[in-house]
């Protein structure tokens, strides 16, 4: 067990000095000064926004601008664009700009955009600075499309050191996106990260309670948020002192995941209404990811936001069977509503 613990504590330490020796030469060098004016961002559910489309799928702008009043009527703290689930990967880069810049211009709330498509730094600086000059709270790094599949930890260390050198003045976020391929950020990376002051958004897509847990406390003590990916984790991330939620179930029922946050928190004795929703919420973890983003933008209709159920992926068209799902699904959200005295937007 000793052993097992040094190595631990020599492969952090070697991790923190690469990163902190860097951001440390920079300061030094540079007259850099550490983020202590950087806010933190607000605490809540962060939808993961899609991208309605257009019969020819060019980007809907008017239908685009209805789902953000509906994100924020539904009790958002703030919005993740040109995300995931808004098929960024799809996307021309103009197409990402421009989406990013007029969700900024039509939205109340915070906003936090993707700005890294490449494992060559020097890109992913223009284009961050690009994607900073719309407006955004802070740019998201996607840790899979930095370094390689095998590239160890400490490359992707100094990936987000070098990305850092050459952005000064802007603030980031991570999302541990699932493409091009699945890479986690461990939280002993996530900790010494958080040092530098430079991150205000992390979306953990790790579909584990402990290792959440164990960012949160990792970050305790900095402007770092970190926003669960898995729903039915959702309310013990929320009482384990997480920032909030930033899940692909918030696009069928957001109302459900404001209601956790706002009756769920640690100190407030989780009563039958905040049992029932988060139990819904389990229930249908699997079910509304089948066919996922058309099942979403099919139950939106369902809601009245009149969008058309298409996408730019390949992911095959909704039969009978899914939409007597979504359905149902539907149904059972407004029967919970009517119980629990919970207002659908």
């Amino acid at each position: 067990m000793g052993k097992e613990v040094d190595l631990k504590v020599s492969r952090r330490t070697i991790l923190k000095a690469g990163i902190m020796a860097g951001v440390g030469s920079l300061w030094s060098g540079m007259n850099l000064v550490r983020w202590n004016s950087v806010s933190a961002l607000p605490g809540g559910f962060w939808p993961v926004m899609m991208t309605p489309f257009t019969d020819d799928l060019k980007i809907d702008y008017p239908a685009l601008k209805r789902l953000i009043t509906w994100y924020e009527e539904s009790g958002s703290a703030g919005l993740f664009a040109n995300c995931g689930s808004s098929e960024m990967f799809q996307l021309e880069p103009e197409e990402r700009l421009e989406l990013t810049r007029f969700v900024v211009r039509h939205s109340r709330l915070p906003v936090v955009s993707t700005g890294s498509f490449s494992a060559k730094t020097e890109e992913n600086v223009e284009f961050i600075q690009k994607i900073a000059g719309t407006g955004v709270e802070a740019v998201v790094l996607i840790p899979s499309v930095l370094v390689d599949r095998n590239a160890p930890e400490s490359e992707l260390a100094r990936a987000f050191e070098a990305i850092m050198a050459e952005t000064r003045g802007v603030p980031l976020g991570i999302y541990e996106c699932p493409g091009p391929y699945h890479r986690l950020v461990s939280p002993e990376l996530l900790t010494d990260l958080q040092a530098t002051n430079r991150f205000l958004y992390f979306k953990d897509t790790s579909c584990d309670a402990s290792v959440v847990r164990e960012k949160i406390e990792g970050t305790a003590e900095s402007n770092l948020g970190i926003y669960n990916a898995h729903s039915p984790d959702a309310l013990t991330s929320i009482r384990d002192g997480g920032a909030g939620i930033s899940c692909i179930a918030g696009n069928f029922y957001p109302e459900l995941f404001a209601f956790l946050w706002k009756n769920g928190r640690r100190g407030n004795h989780p009563g039958p209404a905040v049992r029932a929703v988060n139990e819904f919420i389990i229930q249908n973890d699997s079910r509304i990811g089948r066919k996922y983003p058309l099942a979403a933008k099919y139950f939106m209709n369902l809601r009245g936001l009149n969008i058309l159920v298409n996408t730019r992926k390949g992911t095959p068209p909704l039969d009978q069977e899914d939409r007597d799902r979504l359905d149902k699904i539907w149904s059972d959200l407004n029967q919970l509503s009517a119980t629990y005295d919970i207002e659908l937007g």
